[in-house]
Parts: structure tokens; sequence; C-alpha cells
């Protein structure tokens, strides 16, 4: 009724205007973005095996004994919680890569009883390490999105950038339905960075939308030396003493710092000391440092030093890993 009521009062004013034709282009956009934005029920998680809730005034009455199927797949851990509200476990809902809307449907006794939208989350499969054209799109609205990787035992930096408008920050959890951490949260537009420690074995990692516009962001995530999609020589007084690697977007170069320094390393007593990876505005690069004897360069706790210590020339250095040789 609310909806016929807005339509009507829409074509009230089209009927009635009296306005130049520029005001009557402003009413017509106002109606059709009223008519455009998303209605589904975006859930508090959403992502396959989560425990989610869904309360609803036209559920009243028919939560007892019910079932639930999201785009077609059966629910489990259906339970009521209320005369309008139902609990119930997200199954997995083959095919959908990206946020997005599916039917939802609530059967009891066999006979459908109610039916709308919901916004499904997938948990997308990230590679630690590796540079990723994907861009994810979030807003206020659907404020999450979530990730799984397979991490090692190790410290481990993560950097979400590309989203100048929003204000990003990183979670993880260790199982489906453990409450997130938050570990990442320090910036506000453009990019969000920071390292922690994890344990061998799957990693949820959910990055949520707390404040401004809406957009998109890539996900970096590493624990060692990046696979670049670019890579270049700094010559420190003359010498090739550093080289970095940047992760970027892809594809992956074959020009990576270890071709680069090849023929430095084989043949002109060169030797690779350490590696940094640190986060920025523009994703994850790795500095290598390289020493020859009897030059200025980097000996394995000088490249350290420099990777993570303030006041050394590097950046980020809370923030950053450092990989000896």
């Amino acid at each position: 009724m609310k909806f016929i009521t807005v339509i009507v009062f829409f074509f009230g004013l089209f009927v009635g205007c009296t306005k130049k034709k520029s005001s009557d282009d402003d009413l017509l956009l106002l109606t059709t973005l009223y008519l455009l934005q998303p209605t589904d029920i975006v859930l508090e998680l959403g992502y396959p095996g989560s425990v989610n809730q869904i309360q609803h005034s036209d559920l009243e009455g028919k939560t007892a004994g019910a079932t639930v199927k999201v785009g077609g797949v059966a629910a489990t851990g259906v339970s009521q919680v209320s005369s309008n509200s139902l609990q119930f476990t997200m199954p997995t809902v083959s095919g959908i890569t990206e946020n997005s809307s599916v039917d939802f449907v609530v059967e009891q006794n066999g006979a459908v009883v109610f039916s709308n939208k919901v916004r499904y989350r997938p948990l997308v499969e990230w590679q630690v390490n590796q540079p990723h054209s994907v861009l994810r799109p979030i807003d206020g609205r659907d404020n999450k999105s979530f990730f799984q990787i397979t991490a090692t035992t190790a410290m481990h930096v993560f950097n979400t950038f590309g989203h100048g408008f929003s204000d990003l920050d990183i979670y993880y959890f260790t199982g489906l339905n453990a409450s997130p951490v938050a570990f990442a949260e320090k910036r506000m537009n453009g990019a969000e960075f920071n390292r922690v420690s994890l344990n061998a074995g799957t990693v949820y990692v959910m990055v949520k939308h707390v404040g401004g516009g809406g957009g998109t962001f890539n996900l970096q995530v590493a624990n060692s030396g990046v696979v670049p999609s670019s890579s270049a020589i700094l010559l420190q007084y003359d010498e090739p003493s550093l080289c970095y690697d940047t992760m970027g977007t892809g594809p992956a170069t074959g020009n990576t710092c270890a071709v680069l320094q090849a023929n430095n390393i084989a043949n002109a007593g060169w030797a690779r000391t350490g590696r940094c990876t640190y986060p920025s505005d523009g994703g994850l690069t790795t500095r290598n440092y390289y020493f020859k004897s009897g030059i200025p360069s980097f000996s394995t706790p000088n490249a350290e030093n420099t990777c993570l210590n303030p006041g050394n020339g590097s950046s980020n250095e809370a923030e950053s890993i450092f990989i000896a040789n």
C-alpha cells in the first residue's frame, strides 16, 4: 500500500505540475531512482555456513515448523525464534561469485507462506601473495564482503586500496561463526592496511564499509615476497642494491627482481639478504635487499632494520613484514 501511495503521489505531481520542464525532468529522475532502489533484505552476515536471523511482519504466525530455501537451495538449522522471525544456516548457492540478490522462500506444511529476496554473500577464495584484478563493490547498504584464504603460520599483511570515497575496515575469523576480529581500522578513505599473525589453515576475512560513499576496492594479502605485476631495480650509489616487486593487479610479469638481478647474483658477487613487503595507498610491494662486500649495500640486519623501524627511508614500517633472504 505504501508503494502504491507513493506512485499516486508522484503521478499527482506530474498532472498538476506547472513548473518549467527542468523541474519535470528532476522529478522524473527522483521517481526513477526511487523505483530502482534495491528492496532485497540484507542479512547481518549472509555468507555460506553463517547463522542468520530474519524477522518480517509477513512471517507472523508462519514460523513454527517452517523450512527455508535460499536461491532454491534448502537451508539447514532452521528454527523458530519468535512468531515472526526465523534462524537458519545459509546454504551454498553455486555459481555466485559476487554479492547478489537471490530468492528467499519460507514453506510451512509444503506450502509457500513467505517469499522475498535476500542478499547472498559468497566466500570468495583469495590467493595469498598473488595479484588480483577483481574489484569488489561495497557501500553503506551492502556493507560487507567476505573472503577465505589459506594462511601459513606467519605474519600476514593485508591491504585494501582503490576506495577513494569509502572508509573500510578489515577483520579476520578462523571459524565460520566465530566472532570477527578487527585488526585494520586506523585509516580513512582510499586504503586500509595492517599486519596480523596467523596460524596455518583456512582463515576468513571480512571487509566492512564503515563510512563514506560507495564504490569498489581491491584486496591484497601477503606473507612473503609478492608475485609482481611489475618490477624495477633502484640503484643506490650506482649499485643495484635494491629492487622492487610491485604486486599491482596483474597479470604477473616474468621480469621479476629475481630475473632482473640474476646476472648480478651469478657473476658480480651480489646476494639477496632480505625482503620487505609493505602496504601503501596503491597496494603491496616487496623491496628486495642485496649485499656485496666492500661497497655500500644491505646486510640482513641492516635490511630488517630499514624495513621495520622508522627513520631509515622506508614507509609504513609498523604494518610491514620482513623475510630474511
